[in-house]
């Protein structure tokens, strides 16, 4: 229940921090829905040529898609703060977080929320409806999204850990997490040797993009179960690295004020 309430009480105050300057919020989301589906038009030209890629059509390719964009929408909306954590380490502004009788991680996420990022969400929804599998199969879509926001909360924190391994790591690490996310979108059953690899260790995307639309495609449990397994397992893996990196943390003089 305390977490709840601080949930909530984080998501008031980014909430009334973005309507502040209510026409750059309500544009910026705009401008995230159309740019979204202008990204899904030049696909839709591909697929029109070649049809099918490893048995994925348009329709898997949109389903991924507005999975991916719906995760990230949610994790960017309530959990911004873990986009900044590699600049938090490298100005030692840990401190602010580490003094307060809060889950550190869970604090550091909280700590900012970018709700532009409404449109992420608003354009993950209508891709997931238009794609058909919303009233197909529910219940399988409802647990694929929470595992997705499972994913890319776990994602942004592993990423931003490398700024306890790294100095100046901000730009590198959103640079990593623009990469990840670019991965993720395409169509993954075309991935093949090193690279298919690398999307199910260094960067695990598949967990997110490849088993959860291959068992929507063919039916088969194993590929929900591995996507459920390796998320969990991914966020273990993220929170472990954070609390191995923490020892490295040297505390700053900083006065940081929170908002």
């Amino acid at each position: 229940m305390f977490y709840l309430k601080f949930l909530w009480l984080a998501v008031v105050t980014n909430f009334k921090l973005s309507l502040a300057l209510r026409f750059a919020f309500f544009i910026t989301m705009v401008i995230t829905i159309v740019k979204q589906l202008l990204f899904l038009v030049a696909w839709n030209f591909f697929f029109e040529k070649y049809k099918v890629i490893q048995g994925w059509n348009f329709n898997n390719m949109i389903l991924m898609y507005g999975i991916v964009g719906f995760s990230i929408g949610c994790v960017e909306t309530f959990f911004y703060g873990l986009r900044d954590l590699a600049r938090i380490i490298d100005n030692n502004q840990l401190d602010t977080f580490l003094l307060q009788p809060k889950n550190v991680i869970l604090n550091i996420a909280m700590s900012k929320g970018d709700l532009s990022a409404l449109g992420e969400i608003v354009t993950g929804v209508i891709l997931i409806i238009y794609s058909g599998y919303l009233v197909k199969a529910f219940p399988v879509i409802l647990l694929i999204l929470l595992i997705g926001i499972l994913f890319v909360f776990s994602l942004f924190l592993y990423l931003g850990c490398i700024g306890f391994f790294m100095r100046d790591a901000y730009e590198f690490v959103r640079e990593l997490s623009l990469n990840a996310i670019i991965i993720a979108t395409q169509p993954n059953a075309a991935y093949r040797g090193a690279f298919k690899i690398l999307t199910f260790t260094v960067l695990p995307v598949a967990f997110l993009s490849f088993f959860p639309i291959e068992y929507l495609r063919t039916g088969i449990l194993k590929y929900l179960f591995f996507s459920l397994l390796g998320t969990t397992l991914f966020l273990g893996v993220a929170w472990w690295v954070f609390y191995t990196g923490l020892k490295r943390y040297e505390s700053g003089n900083m006065i940081v004020y929170r908002h």
